[in-house]
């Protein structure tokens, strides 16, 4: 046991050292890094956004400034929550007016819960103005001012040469050199490109669709509003725009019909809440919480979490025995250590430090969600939160460390096989299909986490630690649950006898890698 746990700490101190460790590492505080800041970063370097409004049949051009304006409060309304979260202070009776916490605490629910209907009580309340005088006593002292985010769609002016009173297509042909980029239009004294075109013809109102009747062909070929723009990713300007105009064309559906279009709006915002209840939860506790539902979904991180370190650390058992083999390093070793030995010493020493790359990804998460405050942060902390106070730890901790043992003695095996990669890939590819399988099929099973798909993969060793994992929070059957883990064992006793056997002899194998006979030979062996 003295001589594995030597070579242990040796293995994790060489590859500790190396600079794909570290390069591990420092990739995920990188990346959770430059998700949050790059992510602000790209929305306010977001260019403005010119756009052509041509309104033939004169009754909609109202409706489309109006949802564009629209739009611009919603993104108004999302940096104001944002900006609220990120300075508010705790909440003190002596300098916070009670009704002015309520009031902000239940914009910010109302923004989590239903965006549309918080959106509505803004414009309805006055917007900005209102809401800046609001959370004014709200916001800690050395609070900066909030940064209104710039207008991003601009109505542009007609280019000369432009008839709007043609024809929709002789419209669109004069007006393709703007918006295909080849001309930019004239706006304040500065060239800028054409954005989209808003096109609605005279005829428009031909076009519109009732339920029950069906139009005739002529117009079911006609396009009706026509929205013209390159850019097929970004979809706020044309969503805004056909949600503003479509609401216009039922109100004034209702008004023909002589129903009250306030009365209907009224009736749409009245709904029943609905309670979602666990059964499995104690009497009197049955209300399902956020903190429920980050549960319920929190084994899918981890089964993220485990395959990217399980790769990580299979990878680095495989290269690092491939090396030393090439290096003859091993046989130097072997003249001190016996076969077995050697391999679980590098077993324990890999799986160390896939362990140590965990609690650092762990670790700057949460200095991350502790020192960058903000409603995304916010809600990443509540998640942290659940995972702290939930049982699914211990599982992780089990599956991870039973998943690490079953494929390491498999890849450990196959490097033992192998002079260089380039030889391993051939026989890794099989595993990595294995390997790909849990994620396949991890969405699915979350869902139905003890159906029959789930149940079944679950008793497939190679799949147990993933697909058990993601029935964690789901309070899996008792016999799967005992049964899976008595197989799992089973199997990673099996796995490592029978790499211990390929290892001993493939270790200080030269040559070209051996074919399936031989590693069958391989495991018949007795000595």
């Amino acid at each position: 046991m003295r001589m594995i746990l030597l070579i242990a700490m040796r293995e994790y101190a060489e590859n500790v050292k190396t600079k794909g460790f570290w390069a591990g590492i420092l990739l995920f505080p990188i990346i959770l890094v430059a998700v949050f800041f790059f992510q602000t970063l790209l929305s306010q370097s977001t260019p403005t956004r010119h756009y052509l409004l041509i309104d033939q049949s004169g009754l909609y051009a109202e409706a489309v400034e109006a949802g564009i304006r629209q739009e611009e409060q919603r993104r108004i309304f999302q940096e104001f929550v944002n900006y609220v979260v990120e300075n508010r202070r705790e909440a003190n009776p002596e300098q916070t007016p009670a009704g002015a916490n309520a009031q902000i605490e239940q914009m910010l629910d109302d923004a989590g819960t239903d965006e549309v209907a918080a959106l509505d009580a803004w414009l309805e309340n006055g917007g900005l103005e209102f809401a800046l005088t609001l959370a004014t006593p709200y916001l800690r002292e050395n609070a900066p001012p909030f940064a209104v985010p710039r207008e991003q769609f601009v109505p542009a002016p007609l280019p000369e040469g432009v008839d709007p009173q043609a024809s929709p297509d002789t419209i669109g042909e004069q007006l393709r050199p703007w918006l295909s980029g080849e001309r930019l239009i004239e706006v304040n004294g500065e060239s800028s490109p054409l954005f989209a075109l808003i096109l609605i013809p005279a005829e428009v109102s031909s076009t519109i669709q009732r339920p029950g009747v069906t139009p005739p062909n002529a117009i079911l070929s006609a396009s009706g509003m026509q929205y013209w723009a390159r850019n097929l990713t970004d979809t706020r300007l044309s969503a805004a725009i056909e949600r503003s105009i479509n609401t216009t064309i039922r109100a004034n559906e209702f008004a023909a019909r002589n129903v009250d279009v306030q009365v209907v709006r009224e009736v749409q915002r009245t709904r029943l809440p609905m309670s979602r209840l666990d059964p499995s939860k104690a009497e009197g506790e049955e209300a399902v919480s956020v903190a429920d539902t980050f549960r319920q979904w929190a084994p899918v991180g981890f089964v993220y979490l485990m395959f990217i370190s399980l790769m990580q650390s299979v990878q680095y058992l495989l290269s690092n025995t491939i090396e030393e083999k090439s290096n003859r390093i091993i046989e130097v070793l072997l003249a001190s250590v016996t076969p077995l030995e050697l391999m679980m010493g590098k077993l324990f020493g890999i799986g160390l430090s896939g362990i140590t790359t965990i609690a650092a990804w762990l670790g700057t998460f949460f200095v991350f969600i502790a020192f960058y405050p903000g409603a995304q942060t916010e809600l990443l902390g509540q998640f942290f939160q659940v995972l702290l106070s939930s049982d699914l730890i211990p599982w992780f901790v089990f599956y991870f460390l039973a998943g690490y043992a079953l494929y390491a003695g498999i890849f450990l095996a196959i490097g033992s096989l192998c002079n260089t990669l380039k030889e391993a890939q051939s026989l890794m590819m099989p595993m990595m299909m294995v390997l790909i399988v849990p994620l396949v099929t991890m969405t699915f099973i979350a869902q139905d986490p003890n159906g029959p798909v789930a149940r079944i993969m679950s008793w497939i060793p190679l799949f147990t630690p993933f697909t058990m994992m993601n029935r964690a929070a789901a309070a899996p059957p008792l016999l799967d649950v005992i049964g899976t883990t008595i197989v799992l064992l089973l199997s990673i006793v099996l796995v490592l006898w029978l790499s211990g056997k390929i290892f001993r002899q493939g270790v200080l194998r030269t040559g070209q890698p051996p074919r399936i006979v031989e590693i069958i030979r391989m495991l018949r062996h007795k000595h």
